[in-house]
C-alpha cells in the first residue's frame, strides 16, 4: 500500500448528511448549481443524496452532450409515410414507433382529444418529430418528454381548462389558493369576491359548455352552471342558475382571464 492510499483510509468517514452537504457544495462549485436542503427536511437524507447523483451525471453529461435528431436517437427507424397506410396499418405502425420512443427515454403527451387521432399523431412523429433536436444523453431513469399541443396549441383545450380551473378555484372556500394567488385575476374580481366571502360553501350541480369562440387576440367561453351555496352557520341553500361566461386575453402564448360572469344577481 503505497502513501496516498494509506492517507486516504485514514480519513474520517462521512456520516450521509455531510456527504450531501458536500455534494451540494461541489454541484455549486463545478457547474454554479444552487441547490439547499431547506424547506426538504423531510426528505429522507438517502433520497436526497440519489438525486444530487443524479443532477451530478445529468450536469456532466450534458457538458458535453451533441445535439441530435430524435429520428437518429431511435436509430434511423424505417417507416412509411402516412399518407400510404391504411388505419390498420396506422395503428400498428404507430405503436412501433412509440415502443421505439420509450426504449429511447421519449415521451409524447397528447392533452386534446382529435378526429383520427392515431393518424394524426403517427403524420406529427414521422414528419416533424423525427425532425426535433435533442441532447444526446444516456442517463439512467431520465426522459425527454414532448407535448404535442407545445408544437400545435389546441387554444379550446387551453381555454376550457382554464375555464373549469378558474370555476374549481373559486368554488373551494376549503382552500386558501384562490384567496392567495387568483382572488384579483378578473377585471371585476371585487363583485366575485364579495359574493364568495357571503358563503362557507359552494358545490356545482350542473356545467355545460354552450359556446367558445376566440381569435388571435380575444375569447369568450359561454356556458350553463347550476350550484348552491350555504351561508356560515346555516343549513339552508341558496341555488343559482343560469348563464355564464369568462372572457381572455391572448398575450405572450398564453390565455389570460379578464372576466368572469355568472348568474348571481336576480
Amino acid at each position: 500500500m503505497n502513501k496516498e492510499d494509506n492517507d486516504e483510509n485514514n480519513l474520517p468517514k462521512l456520516n450521509i448528511e455531510e456527504e450531501n452537504a458536500f455534494k451540494r457544495l461541489k454541484l455549486s462549485i463545478e457547474h454554479g448549481a444552487s441547490y439547499s436542503s431547506k424547506g426538504n427536511s423531510n426528505v429522507p437524507p438517502e433520497i436526497e443524496g440519489q438525486f444530487l447523483d443524479y443532477i451530478m451525471n445529468f450536469e456532466n453529461a450534458s457538458k458535453n452532450a451533441k445535439q441530435i435528431l430524435v429520428f437518429e436517437k431511435l436509430g434511423k427507424p424505417e417507416y412509411k409515410p402516412e399518407s400510404t397506410l391504411s388505419d390498420e396499418e396506422i395503428t400498428v405502425e404507430l405503436e412501433r414507433i412509440e415502443l421505439l420512443m420509450q426504449n429511447q427515454g421519449i415521451n409524447l403527451d397528447v392533452l386534446g382529444d382529435y378526429i383520427d387521432e392515431e393518424r394524426l399523431i403517427y403524420k406529427f412523429i414521422t414528419e416533424e418529430l423525427f425532425e426535433h433536436e435533442i441532447d444526446d444523453m444516456n442517463i439512467s431513469g431520465m426522459r425527454t418528454c414532448f407535448i404535442y399541443e407545445e408544437f400545435h396549441p389546441n387554444h379550446e383545450y387551453d381555454l376550457k381548462r382554464d375555464t373549469e380551473d378558474f370555476l374549481r378555484m373559486f368554488f373551494n372556500t376549503k382552500s386558501d389558493f384562490y384567496d392567495e394567488y387568483h382572488s384579483k385575476d378578473a377585471t371585476n374580481h371585487e363583485e366575485l369576491n364579495n359574493f364568495r366571502s357571503l358563503f362557507k360553501k359552494f358545490k356545482m350541480k350542473f356545467f355545460q359548455y354552450q359556446e367558445i369562440t376566440f381569435d388571435e387576440h380575444n375569447a369568450v367561453v359561454r356556458f350553463k352552471i347550476d350550484f348552491w351555496a350555504k351561508m356560515d352557520g346555516k343549513d339552508s341553500k341558496i341555488s343559482y342558475s343560469g348563464d355564464g361566461n369568462i372572457t381572455f386575453k391572448f398575450e405572450y402564448g398564453y390565455w389570460y382571464l379578464r372576466e368572469v360572469t355568472l348568474p348571481i344577481i336576480d
